[in-house]
């Protein structure tokens, strides 16, 4: 049982330590907290619009 917490925590130190070096490597290029949406989220997101005005129960019958 010994081995299995040195695997656990060897794997674990590894991530991290891999995590560090990529974001070294990569000169912090990336940043989680603001992206850039895709097309595909540009027009999922107007779609998404369009439907809510077609479905908007404000507007009367006439």
């Amino acid at each position: 049982m010994h081995w299995i917490m040195w695997i656990f925590w060897g794997s674990v130190a590894v991530i991290f330590l891999g995590s560090y070096l990529v974001d070294v490597l990569t000169r912090r290029k990336y940043n989680l907290n603001k992206q850039e949406k895709t097309l595909n989220q540009n027009l999922a997101e107007a779609a998404a619009l369009r439907d809510v005005g077609r479905h908007n129960n404000q507007n009367g019958m006439f």
